[in-house]
């Protein structure tokens, strides 16, 4: 016996898969992690990883295997320092296989031991496709072979589960059997279903439903085999024409087996046990029998014996009619007048006699066959009918004719109305099927040529015939006639052009235009007008009167002064002298003459004619602006505005790399008024030139008195662009967010710092952001990428915190935010007001927020001595004691009453010093808006002189503080000496905002004072480095260097230097200098953090040494 299996298997067995890592080729594996390669292990070469720490997961899947009984698959794989249990997994199918043996060694030369694993099986397997999965800690597959063994007798299936029909299985239908599902006949889907994508079968799809429905139509036959394979743990129940059958939960494979199936007709329906729950199905196949054994002798003719031998029937469908059958048409087809020797009509048949149909249900008709069809526009779509479509709800034929989806031109395959697949040489766009030019095939009805490239000129172009260039006859792509050069075809012949500057032999001369009396006229040398005598268009003699001009005109002679206005005078004033205005018979500008008879004076009168002015505003990020306007009232006199006929041009740039936009302020129409607009340019690429913007007005501008706008084109040098590409963009915009986090993060540690006492902190932070964010205003032309870096100063303030309390709305009382005043320079650039209330309202709410402290502190100071700082809080915690773990109750306890004691300590702010610190902390905000306002101070009204008060308390607060230090300040003390420096820091703080607010007409001088600052500061915190811990020492170093070589840096920003160093150095410029800045606070942050962190750390380790003492135990 055992001898007979392996002549078998040895004699049916094909090898079809063979993998070994060796070859270094993946092969359809799928990766889970995306992270399994080829690695190299003593000399063993494996599909996996090296790492031990981590799991490899791969799977491949076989499809369209041939008809086989068995599989044999012979494997081995790699275990690196196999000290985990379970070490690997290996599915085939589903099913678990465990392997057969094993070798251990230190393969890779270390001191843990290698295992190599091998895994030989053979299993009972039938399906078409099959898959193995494998799982696996360190190491991976070394090889593996994958060998079947063929049906005996070549029967399809394999299907011994039934041997007495063994050799009659023959395949039907193959559904779902690919990688990737595809839509197969015969299904329809009753609920919602997708493919599901699993991982194990090699990313295989399963088909996800909850009911569907199968049908086909069999060829003759007698036993039906169903077999497909479940996975998910859902019941299912297929319901058959002669019964059901209900799955286990389990992943397995399904065989159903239908006996004595009559009908030519398979009707299934699939669903899962419970209406919520979806399976997952593939690899549907669908088999049927035809009888084994044929009786070899019938009881008589037309009968046959039935499988039990019991009786003879009659046989159906050899069209005699015997025995109890009705009608016998030879076929065994449903719904026709004869089915299984019953009579029988079509369905949707209310009322059926002998075959033939009488009356037809609801929503159908009787053709002439006596067969129903669906009543075609009763917008009613009839399912599994002839009918496709219907007339939709609105009357409206969508796609629709005569019930049946219209056809899609040129379409080879479609579902429904959406083509799928277009005829050869046609390709899908939005749903047609349209000639595609370029694939070299040629289709008659669409094009004349197809040469499979888009080139002009070379005989094919756009599947069209296209001669060479100019070509005047082209047959078929040849060409058969090219005029030459100054010709052009007309009527089949070779014309001379007139006016192409192209003098033929068929033309005298071509002066390019069509002008008479200009020596060429029509290409023929013509005599300029008044010309007496001329050759070859040259005027040798001008008639009586008039004068031969060096331009080759006869001109009138003039009688200039007579009094008398002739043709070509604008005016005569019978007088030769200037300044009246009419000089040599012209109007004079700025002047109006008017002559009321040909023969009388002229009369001139002085009107100052319009100017137009064009002026330079700011350059904000890329975006320059520039002011036009005229110095006086102005009209036109067509309907069209004047901003409609206003034309801008930058010459030497493509019109591509720069646009424009007009920003109307007042338009100019038929009614006087001063025209003002605003242009915006935007230059799109880098200069090493500075750019001229001519503005030109295409309309007849006049003032009131008519006089006209003679200068109607001007012109204005722009400044450099500073343009960055997105990608660049983005970089600034990444180191913008990268400061914007650091400033979160330092707001946290900051805050958690206040809660645990450390208030300098705050006060140091504050100062580094405030002192910072003051550079931007230094009157300099940043590169965009530096002023997209400076805008993360925006969010060092507490407005939208204003602005959700609403606090702005209280100086709509007042009417205070109307006509604010802006500065010059960088200011006028940033839009910052200099109005002194609206910029204290931060201030402000400071203010009001102090005064409720004040009395908030007052009440909790009586609360804390009542309640807390007495006996009875000692009573209450020892009462509460006994209900809840004394370890808690103590640090509760501690915590609170310390907690109470820090708010005691409060009041130490509510003095002058608390005042002081106020005033310490605001220092660079409130000198800076209070020097603002000085500059653009007014005295109009009421505010102003509020404004002027305020102004005036502020400088004298920091004046009386300047003073205090002085006043008593005899001995040398560490207290004094970090007074003196918080003191000479203030005077930095001012005269820095001083000079750079007052000095922003010089660009060198202000740099020069700030520099000056800068070196005095970093001067400061040497000299008095004894006041400052190691840490706080670093940090204000580092941020005044910083500060110091962004000044020396800025140097190169001034306009002098423009000409040597170019925006694009600019940029890299900016680049190291947003890093230089970003120092300061990244360190703040790094040094903040570790030791806040060390405290906690500290403090905790207090806590527990408390907590472990034998006294709360």
């Amino acid at each position: 016996m055992m001898l007979l299996i392996v002549l078998l298997q040895t004699t049916h067995q094909t090898l079809i898969y063979q993998f070994h890592a060796n070859s270094t080729i993946r092969d359809q594996w799928q990766d889970y992690f995306n992270n399994v390669n080829f690695n190299t292990c003593g000399g063993i070469q494996y599909f996996g990883k090296s790492s031990t720490s981590s799991w490899s997961d791969i799977s491949r899947i076989f499809l369209d295997l041939e008809s086989h009984s068995h599989i044999i698959v012979d494997a081995e794989f790699l275990r690196i320092d196999d000290n985990y249990s379970p070490s690997y997994q290996f599915l085939i199918d589903e099913k678990s296989i465990s392997h057969q043996s094993a070798i251990s060694s230190q393969i890779c030369g270390n001191t843990q031991l290698e295992n190599v694993y091998t895994i030989s099986i053979t299993l009972q397997h039938n399906r078409r496709t099959v898959w193995i999965w494998a799982n696996y800690l360190g190491g991976g597959l070394i090889s593996l072979r994958l060998s079947i063994i063929k049906c005996q007798y070549e029967c399809a299936g394999c299907i011994e589960n039934y041997r007495t029909i063994y050799l009659q299985w023959k395949l039907h239908q193959y559904s779902f059997n690919q990688k990737l599902i595809t839509n197969s006949d015969g299904w329809t889907f009753l609920s919602s279903s997708n493919y599901y994508t699993y991982f194990k079968c090699g990313n295989c799809q399963f088909l996800r439903f909850k009911e569907l429905k199968y049908s086909t139509q069999l060829p003759p036959h007698q036993d039906v085999l169903i077999r497909f394979f479940k996975i998910q743990g859902t019941i299912i129940i297929v319901d058959f024409l002669y019964g059901k059958y209900t799955t286990s939960s389990g992943n397995q494979q399904v065989e159903i087996l239908i006996r004595n199936h009559n009908d030519p007709i398979l009707l299934l329906n699939i669903k899962t046990i419970l209406i919520l729950q979806y399976s997952l199905i593939r690899d549907f196949e669908v088999f049927y029998t035809q009888a084994e054994i044929i009786f070899n002798k019938l009881n008589e003719e037309g009968w046959i014996q039935d499988e039990f031998l019991e009786n003879c029937h009659p046989i159906c469908g050899d069209g005699i009619i015997q025995g109890q059958e009705q009608c016998d048409d030879g076929n065994l087809i449903s719904n026709h007048s004869c089915y299984l020797c019953k009579y029988s009509c079509q369905q949707f048949c209310l009322i059926c006699q002998f075959g033939i149909c009488l009356q037809c249900q609801d929503g159908f008709i009787i053709n002439a066959n006596f067969n129903c069809e669906p009543l075609c526009g009763d917008s009613n779509l009839i399912p599994y009918s002839t009918e496709q479509c219907e007339l939709g709800v609105n009357g409206v034929w969508d796609d629709c004719q005569e019930c049946r989806f219209i056809s899609i031109e040129n379409c080879k395959s479609n579902y429904f109305t959406i083509c799928l697949e277009c005829e050869i040489g046609f390709q899908i766009q939005e749903n047609m099927c349209l000639p595609f030019c370029g694939d070299k095939l040629i289709l008659d009805q669409y094009e004349d040529c197809d040469d499979g490239n888009l080139q002009p000129y070379d005989g094919c172009f756009n599947c069209k015939f296209q001669c060479i260039e100019d070509c005047n006859i082209c047959e078929r792509g040849q060409c058969i006639l090219k005029c030459e050069n100054g010709y052009e075809f007309v009527n089949n012949s070779c014309l001379s052009v007139c006016g192409d500057q192209i003098i033929t032999k068929e033309e005298d001369c071509d002066d390019g235009n069509l002008e008479p009396y200009d020596g060429c006229f029509n290409c023929k040398y013509s005599c300029p007008e008044n010309c007496f005598d001329c050759y070859q268009g040259t005027c040798l003699e001008c008639n009586y009167q008039y004068q031969l001009l060096i331009s080759n005109q006869c001109k009138q002679q003039l009688n200039c002064g007579d009094g008398l206005l002739q043709e070509q005078e604008d005016c005569d004033d019978g007088n030769y002298q200037a300044a009246d205005g009419c000089k040599d018979c012209f109007i004079e500008l700025n002047w109006i003459c008017i002559t009321m008879t040909r023969d009388s004076l002229s009369q001139c009168t002085f009107v100052k004619a319009p100017n137009l002015e064009i002026n330079y505003l700011n350059m904000t990020q890329n975006k320059q602006y520039i002011s036009i306007q005229f110095n006086q009232k102005v009209k036109i006199y067509t309907a069209q505005p004047l901003s409609e006929t206003i034309n801008f041009e930058i010459s030497n740039i493509d019109q591509k790399n720069w646009n424009s936009s007009l920003y109307i302020i007042q338009d100019v129409g038929s009614d006087v008024s001063f025209g003002e607009f605003i242009v915006q340019i935007e230059i799109q690429q880098l200069l090493e030139f500075r750019p001229v913007l001519k503005i030109k007005v295409n309309q007849t501008v006049a003032n009131i008195d008519d006089a006209i706008l003679y200068n109607v084109e001007k012109s204005i040098t722009l400044q450099y662009p500073k343009f960055l590409d997105e990608k660049q963009k983005d970089y600034s915009q990444n180191l913008k967010n990268l400061n914007k986090y650091v400033i979160y993060s330092l707001s946290g540690v900051t805050g958690l710092s206040l809660i645990l006492g450390n208030g300098d902190l705050f006060v140091e932070i504050m100062a580094i952001l405030q002192f910072q964010q003051y550079l931007r205003y230094i009157n300099l032309q940043y590169p965009e990428n530096l002023e997209i870096y400076f805008t993360f100063n925006d969010m060092i303030t507490i407005q939208p915190l204003l602005d959700f309390m609403y606090f702005p709305n209280f100086f709509k009382f007042i009417e205070i935010q109307q006509n604010q005043e802006y500065s010059d320079g960088k200011f006028n650039v940033y839009k910052q007001s200099s109005n002194l209330i609206i910029n204290l309202s931060c201030q402000i709410f400071q203010l009001l927020i102090f005064l409720f402290f004040i009395l908030l502190f007052q009440w909790i100071k009586k609360v804390l001595y009542k309640w807390i700082f007495c006996s009875r809080y000692f009573y209450y915690m020892s009462s509460l004691s006994l209900y809840i773990n004394p370890k808690v109750i103590f640090q509760f306890s501690q915590s609170f009453y310390n907690i109470c004691m820090e708010l005691l300590k409060l009041k130490r702010f509510m003095s002058f010093q608390g005042l002081q610190k106020v005033l310490f902390l605001n220092g660079w905000d409130m000198i800076f808006k209070t020097l603002l306002y000085t500059r653009n101070m007014q005295n109009k009204n009421y505010l102003d002189i509020v404004q002027i008060i305020i102004a005036s308390i502020i400088l004298i607060l920091y004046f009386t503080i300047f003073l205090n230090f002085f006043k008593g300040k005899s001995k040398l003390s560490k207290k004094n000496t970090y007074q003196m420096f918080e003191i000479l820091n203030l005077c930095r703080q001012f005269f820095f905002l001083l000079f750079l607010i007052y000095v922003q007409s010089s660009q060198i001088l202000q740099l020069q004072l700030l520099l000056i600052t800068s070196i005095l500061q970093i001067g400061f915190i040497f000299n008095y480095r004894c006041i400052f811990n190691q840490k706080n020492y670093i940090v204000q170093m580092v941020v005044e260097i910083s500060v110091l070589t962004f000044i020396l840096s800025s140097f190169l920003y001034i306009q002098e230097f423009n000409k040597y160093f170019n925006e694009e150095k600019k940029i890299l410029l900016g680049w190291i200098q947003a890093i230089i800045l970003s120092k300061g606070i990244i360190i703040e942050l790094i040094w903040v953090s570790k030791n806040l962190l060390q405290k906690l750390i500290k403090k905790n380790s207090i806590i527990q040494k408390i907590l472990n003492n034998p006294l709360f135990s």
